[in-house]
């Protein structure tokens, strides 16, 4: 697994069952993993919960022409990155870009970029405003405004640069092997916890709230009788999970209740 995704060793224990020192070991041993740099927490304004801000950037990758520009966007919530190529970075590539967004991530209340004209135009302000998005722009030339995306940036091209030396290719990543070794990048940094934390970005972005072992509760069956032997996994808008002898079921929270008994 670590040499198709190069994830990072609490991942890797996790997902394979194995030993968190053995993990380590096969990081440390990689000689691609090296230079990976740490996901760590920034100081700019986060969101609350899922798609309520965003940060979007363009970043050159030179690995990927002709196509060499990404654009970026990472929820700054959940940490979920998307990426999309483009020739230019121009409006047009701005709205395509945010439309995979939002097909990926849902739709924000806000998305915070910089100054430049892809970003400003009519075009992209129009766009912004029919779906309810509010934009805000950074200070010109003030990086740090941008901290959570530029991070990403670096996180996401060092990934490919990792995923493309273990495949042979030095300089540049041949123009039919583009996409896959990109979805591959996000798949890796999505699917898989980063660094110390316990929670892929999916599943943070995706679960309103997960428990490990929830509270007992009864649940309502097809025929009105409430069963009880449940308990509560996760909860979301209107829905909720419950598991009962190691099966899950998905059912509207109004069919679910404390078990007082």
């Amino acid at each position: 697994l670590h040499e198709s995704l190069h994830i990072g060793a609490k991942a890797l224990a996790k997902r394979c069952g194995i030993s968190a020192t053995d993990a380590k070991h096969v990081v440390a041993t990689c000689p691609h993993c090296q230079k990976l740099p740490l996901w760590t927490s920034g100081i700019n304004p986060r969101g609350l919960k899922p798609s309520e801000i965003w940060q979007s950037d363009f970043t050159l990758c030179q690995l990927l022409k002709p196509r060499a520009w990404l654009a970026v966007t990472v929820d700054t919530f959940s940490g979920m990155i998307v990426a999309t190529q483009h020739l230019k970075t121009n409006s047009k590539a701005t709205i395509h870009h945010w439309l995979t967004a939002m097909a990926w991530l849902g739709i924000p209340k806000q998305i915070k970029t910089d100054n430049g004209t892809n970003f400003t135009s009519k075009t992209v302000q129009e766009f912004a405003s029919k779906w309810g998005i509010t934009l805000v722009q950074g200070i010109p030339y003030n990086s740090t405004g941008q901290a959570i995306v530029e991070r990403a940036n670096q996180t996401l091209k060092t990934r490919l640069e990792v995923l493309a030396k273990a495949e042979g290719f030095a300089n540049s990543i041949p123009p039919r092997d583009q996409a896959r070794i990109l979805a591959t990048a996000l798949l890796a940094l999505n699917q898989f916890p980063r660094g110390d934390e316990t929670n892929s970005p999916i599943q943070k972005h995706w679960a309103s709230r997960a428990l490990e072992e929830g509270p007992q509760v009864v649940v309502r069956n097809e025929l009105g009788e409430w069963e009880q032997g449940w308990r509560l996994m996760l909860t979301g808008r209107g829905y909720a999970a419950v598991k009962k002898d190691g099966k899950i079921r998905w059912c509207p929270l109004r069919s679910i209740k404390p078990d007082l008994h």
